[in-house]
C-alpha cells in the first residue's frame, strides 16, 4: 500500500492568460497553457495556470501526506490571499490534488482547520484519484 500525493492552486478560464496571472501574484507557475496554444492543437484546452510551489523552501514533488502538502501551499499563498480570491471571482479556480495510489485501501484524512482555511479562498477542492502497480 502506496499513497503519494501532489498539490497545486489553479486557475482556468476561456479569458485566462497565464501571463497576467504570473504577474498579478507575482510568481513563477509550474504549468500554463494558453489560447494561443490552442490555435495549432488538435484538440482544444481551456487555458490554465498552475502553481505548485516548486523552487519554494520546503517544497516536495509528491507529498505522503496530502494535509503537509496543502499546508506548504497555504503557507507560501496567504500573503497573496487577498489576490487569489479576487482571481477566484474572475476565473475557475481550483486545489488540484493528485492521489496517487496502489490499491483502494484509504485515502488521504484533512482537519477541519485545514478546510475551514482551503474554504475561506472561494476555491473548491478537487481530489484527482489514480490507481497504478507502483508509482515512482
Amino acid at each position: 500500500m502506496t499513497h503519494a500525493y501532489t498539490v497545486e492552486l489553479r486557475f482556468s478560464g476561456e479569458q485566462l492568460k497565464p501571463s497576467e496571472i504570473s504577474a498579478r501574484l507575482s510568481l513563477n507557475p509550474c504549468g500554463t497553457y494558453s489560447q494561443s496554444q490552442n490555435q495549432s492543437a488538435k484538440r482544444k484546452r481551456r487555458p490554465y495556470w498552475g502553481y505548485n510551489g516548486e523552487g519554494e523552501e520546503g517544497f516536495q514533488t509528491e507529498w505522503v501526506n496530502l494535509e503537509e502538502g496543502l499546508k506548504f501551499l497555504l503557507k507560501n499563498l496567504c500573503p497573496k490571499k487577498t489576490e487569489i480570491v479576487a482571481l477566484a471571482l474572475q476565473f475557475d479556480g481550483i486545489w488540484w490534488c493528485g492521489h496517487f495510489q496502489t490499491s483502494f485501501d484509504g485515502g488521504p484524512m484533512l482537519s477541519p482547520k485545514l478546510l475551514t482555511e482551503l474554504g475561506s479562498y472561494g476555491i473548491s477542492l478537487y481530489i484527482d484519484n489514480y490507481l497504478s502497480d507502483g508509482h515512482e
